[in-house]
């Protein structure tokens, strides 16, 4: 009798042990992972394959939901033959209305409703009034009203095409896709900054450095590039939080056979985050990583600190040589400008004197040529300070006179320009909306905000450890970066956080069943 109970329970273990092993095994699936080859580290074709599986799960929602991906982050172009001007933004909105229409005929859609949805559609109404009856040029204020709606119209159609499919597999498709656009647009800034010395320009700014020469020449600056996105702010707050992302996933349990491949993508970003040098994005970087690393759970805390101070010491060996050796590969003769320059030289040698009239050569003693590093320069330069600074006078001004339901979508620029002699641009989320919508559509916004922020936590406490729940982890800590770098450079009606607030909403749906 005894024998044939130990023969029972050695059938119960092994039992046990072959549930055990089918639901890791399920569990990777979910996450996109596959675990059937051990902890062989993954290869390019693998990746290929898991992005295949997950496409062939997901369907044409799946393949909309890339395309909507795709043109948040190439917003910045339009195609100029055609009415109106459109970016790509819009041929995706159009194409994943197209496959939910074809979703709804097969009963397969599922439109989703809620009452938080409610407020996003006030606050939209309450930017339309401003902007019809305040600006000085309504149709321009209604024109980024539109901006508005169509970065909103990404986050609800987002949500609806990752329920209406595998919202498992549409889940894990969006956060490799972030992943890997991520390193293709960081490869793409690292050969725009490379190539732009030689006259081919693929998205690189020159950032002034305090110094204008006669005539206001700028006289010294460093390059920053910017990619596919509006501009290098926007560059560069993107990749910090896919590199956020990417750091949950490294430094958690759940994904050890792609902590390789995670590190080098992490690699190659943070390159182009230290050549991007956005002041914003670089500070929250730091901020990102402190969160990933109290509360990300995995690597032991040695291990963590020792990848976050990598991180760090890379973007250090990166920004401060490239800032110095920009400068010398922009008087190459294909440089951009360089005949434009001339008269710096001429004037640098004659000591740089000064004038008082419009025009005459100024600069900042702080950042100015005899101030020491480029690299120092770009850190403390303040012109840019300088101009948020009375942006944000100007701009609290003119919500004090309109404090209710604010004075227009961007009507800022209709009436101030930026020391770049550009349309002004109030570079904090939270005093724009003031601008904007007054104090009535803040609190909505704000309301919606908070409703966001306790769905993603509870759902992250209440969730076991598991891969979708460092999904979650890493999303959601890289939203948080996000918002704080809108504090300093708004970037809120761009699509990109908005699709990444649906993938989250979404994560959280998953997360409870």
């Amino acid at each position: 009798m005894g024998a044939r109970g130990a023969g029972n329970g050695s059938i119960v273990r092994q039992r046990l042990a072959q549930i055990v092993v089918t639901a890791t095994e399920h569990a990777a699936r979910v996450a996109g992972l596959d675990c059937t080859r051990g902890l062989t580290e993954p290869s390019m074709k693998r990746i290929w394959q898991s992005f295949e599986r997950d496409i062939r799960l997901s369907g044409a929602a799946g393949i909309a939901l890339l395309l909507l991906l795709l043109g948040v982050m190439t917003n910045r172009y339009r195609v100029e033959l055609l009415p109106l001007r459109p970016q790509p933004e819009h041929f995706a909105i159009l194409a994943a209305l197209l496959v939910l229409a074809f979703l709804y005929v097969k009963k397969r859609a599922r439109f989703r409703l809620q009452w938080s949805d409610a407020l996003l559609a006030i606050y939209l109404t309450v930017a339309l009034i401003s902007s019809l009856w305040f600006p000085e040029n309504p149709r321009a204020s209604a024109l980024f009203w539109g901006r508005m709606t169509s970065s909103v119209a990404v986050y609800f159609l987002a949500r609806w095409l990752i329920g209406s499919t595998n919202s498992s597999a549409a889940m894990n498709l969006a956060v490799k896709a972030l992943l890997v656009w991520g390193v293709l647009e960081a490869g793409l800034g690292i050969t725009a900054w490379l190539l732009y010395p030689f006259g081919i320009n693929l998205g690189v700014d020159e950032y002034p450095l305090g110094v204008r020469g006669p005539g206001g020449i700028v006289c010294n600056f460093s390059l920053t590039m910017y990619g596919t996105l509006w501009e290098p702010n926007a560059f560069g707050g993107a990749l910090m939080a896919i590199v956020v992302i990417a750091a949950a996933l490294f430094v958690s349990n759940d994904f050890v056979t792609w902590r390789k491949m995670l590190g080098a993508a992490m690699g190659v970003m943070l390159i182009a985050l230290g050549l991007n040098a956005s002041r914003g994005a670089l500070a929250t970087l730091g901020i990102g990583l402190l969160l990933v690393l109290i509360f990300v759970p995995g690597m032991a805390l040695a291990q963590k600190l020792k990848w976050f101070l990598a991180a760090i010491l890379l973007v250090a060996i990166i920004i401060i040589p490239s800032l110095e050796v920009s400068r010398a590969l922009m008087q190459l003769p294909t440089a951009p400008g360089l005949a434009q320059r001339a008269p710096c030289a001429a004037w640098i040698a004659q000591g740089m004197p000064r004038g008082t009239q419009p025009g005459d050569p100024e600069f900042d003693p702080a950042t100015g040529p005899e101030s020491g590093s480029t690299a120092v320069r770009r850190f403390l330069e303040g012109q840019t300070l300088t101009s948020r600074w009375v942006s944000y006078q100007n701009a609290w001004n003119d919500f004090l006179k309109r404090p209710f339901i604010g004075n227009g979508a961007n009507s800022f620029a209709q009436k101030y320009t930026t020391t770049a002699h550009t349309p002004g641009w109030i570079s904090n989320m939270l005093l724009m909306s003031l601008h904007d919508t007054g104090i009535i559509g803040t609190l909505i916004l704000l309301t919606w905000f908070g409703w966001f922020a306790w769905l993603t936590v509870s759902a992250i406490r209440a969730a076991a450890p598991s891969p979708r729940r460092t999904h979650l982890l890493g999303l959601g800590i890289g939203i948080v970066c996000l918002l704080i770098t809108y504090q300093v450079t708004t970037m809120l009606w761009l699509g990109l956080i908005w699709f990444w607030f649906a993938v989250v909403e979404e994560g959280t749906q998953l997360s409870r069943t």
